[in-house]
């Protein structure tokens, strides 16, 4: 007992295993979804729960703590999710839903920063690289691509053959970089990491090297990079998300909204 030493019953008794299923289908088509596993997931938390990430596949149910649910989802989506688990925590869902926490991720505060940095690096001609995908009624990067649009028009460096829309797979952001080039875009801005292998490939044959800003929506590990970077779910996001997760499994209590700002990380 001085020792602090504990059987493995006890070891396995103190420790709460929270299961969580993570709905991503309003983010990652289902051609690219295998591509993307969360059990490297680490929670950034030092409460005393083990986390087992796994994906909750559309239209299955099954017996979870809690479930994370990225995009925009219909009422009846919503009440099929119900069935595995009441504890849905939102993230950017804009709907005005009083029953569930909410993560409002802000993408418009580093996205001016990004055009803002370009602009002071003499940039002129920036390109915007965006894959889009639509299935069973479900959009993906829609929303994303009228956003920046926007944002662009008011920064003064929107260029209707430079915003670019392709599909979301490597192959198409190849040849959407390669337009790019042909047009002498001096910057690159992508939309998706889901073109980002293509637009890399393209980059490096080029003798053109403009200035080229990656976007990590699902960049599980963080992985590192030499090139300035939007990036959408910090380790903050996550780190915020497990707590209320593992408040509401404690002591239930009314639904809260949470902001958190995305980031970018100039070179």
């Amino acid at each position: 007992a001085e020792m602090g030493y504990r059987t493995p019953r006890q070891k396995k008794d103190s420790v709460k295993s929270i299961n969580i299923g993570i709905a991503d289908w309003h983010s990652i088509p289902a051609s690219r979804r295998r591509e993307f596993s969360y059990n490297t997931l680490v929670p950034f938390s030092q409460l005393d729960a083990k986390y087992s990430f796994s994906r909750l596949e559309r239209g299955m149910t099954r017996e979870l703590d809690a479930i994370i649910a990225i995009g925009i989802f219909t009422d009846e989506e919503i009440d099929e999710m119900i069935l595995s688990s009441p504890n849905i925590i939102f993230l950017n869902n804009n709907k005005n839903d009083p029953f569930f926490d909410r993560m409002f991720i802000d993408y418009e505060t580093p996205a001016r920063k990004c055009f803002q940095y370009l602009k002071d690096n003499g940039a002129k001609k920036i390109a915007f690289l965006n894959g889009v995908n639509e299935e069973n009624g479900i959009k993906i990067g829609y929303r994303r691509a009228e956003g920046v649009r926007s944002i662009m028009e008011e920064e003064g460096v929107y260029n209707e053959e430079l915003f670019m829309m392709g599909d979301l797979t490597d192959a198409s952001g190849k040849e959407m970089m390669k337009k790019a080039l042909s047009l002498g875009a001096d910057a690159v801005v992508l939309g998706t990491q889901l073109i980002e292998n293509g637009v890399l490939e393209e980059y490096e044959k080029s003798r053109k090297k403009p200035i080229l800003i990656l976007s990590r929506d699902i960049d599980l590990d963080h992985r590192k990079t030499n090139f300035p970077v939007l990036r959408m779910c910090s380790e903050q996001l996550w780190e915020i998300t497990n707590l209320l997760i593992y408040s509401r499994l404690k002591r239930p209590s009314p639904p809260i909204k949470v902001y958190i700002q995305a980031s970018f990380e100039a070179v």
